[in-house]
């Protein structure tokens, strides 16, 4: 079985789909529809040969990274490459519009990536990367994971959430009963089928479905990357653990269930 590939810092997808964003929108204000394959090639290199090829990923990973922290949590590459794959044939069929004469469609088609680029930039929920997961979900290839249950991971040390060490989730969303706060956005297919597993195995905690757009600040206090991200809380609003993508989810409440036949 071949292994999985080492994960990368995420935020150097990140910084390629801010300065992704930017070009194509300013491209579109000056008219200059040169930069539309000048990216489409950008991506194109970052996606076939890897971030040391990718003028951007290599310019994060060589000038921008040594200055920052290490990062609060690693990635799969392979949902990022994804993205930038379905960018590069985004791109690629808007050049051959604007070559053919047909602007109207060649700038409808990268703007369209500078939007989802964008959101990708800003919230990190990426729809290339929710696409990868849905097509490695049915074709029934590895789960991709991610359960964090380190809580310095949740919120800075400052933030008056915290209680006695641990993080706590906000009042407004506490319940006096054990907590499953879900992240989703409109274009989350699986959420819904998430939310109703939950409910399901867990009927007698609560469910609190958030959709990210209208809590951009607390989507980004708990670092969500993708939806459905799931934040398990205790019956006193305490984290305990983090969950990113469907399939963490599914891993969690099977251990709990584990746990509650082997008590039983």
């Amino acid at each position: 079985m071949a292994s999985s590939p080492a994960p990368i810092d995420p935020r150097g997808p990140r910084t390629n789909q801010a300065v992704l964003a930017m070009a194509l929108v300013l491209g579109f204000l000056a008219g200059q529809w040169l930069v539309v394959p000048v990216f489409a090639s950008i991506l194109f290199l970052g996606a076939a040969f890897g971030p040391k090829w990718g003028p951007v990923l290599r310019f994060y990973a060589s000038v921008i990274k040594p200055r920052l922290a290490p990062p609060h949590e690693l990635e799969d590459p392979r949902p990022p490459r994804f993205a930038a794959t379905v960018g590069v044939l985004f791109l690629s069929s808007s050049t051959i519009a604007f070559l053919e004469g047909a602007s109207t469609l060649g700038w409808t088609l990268a703007l369209i990536v500078a939007a989802l680029a964008a959101a990708a930039a800003t919230t990190g929920i990426c729809v290339g990367c929710e696409m990868y997961v849905l097509f490695v979900r049915i074709r029934g290839g590895v789960r991709v994971v991610t359960i964090e249950r380190e809580e310095s991971k949740f919120f800075d040390a400052d933030r008056p959430e915290r209680k006695g060490g641990w993080v706590s989730v906000p009042a407004a969303h506490q319940t006096s009963k054990p907590l499953w706060l879900v992240f989703t956005t409109e274009f989350c297919a699986v959420c819904p089928r998430v939310v109703e597993q939950i409910s399901t195995q867990r009927p007698e905690d609560s469910v609190v479905v958030l959709n990210v757009a209208e809590h951009l600040d607390l989507a980004s206090a708990y670092k969500v990357r993708r939806a459905p991200t799931v934040v398990r809380a205790d019956a006193e609003g305490i984290v305990i653990v983090r969950l990113s993508g469907a399939d963490a989810v599914r891993a969690e409440l099977d251990a709990l269930e584990r746990e509650t036949v082997a008590v039983g």
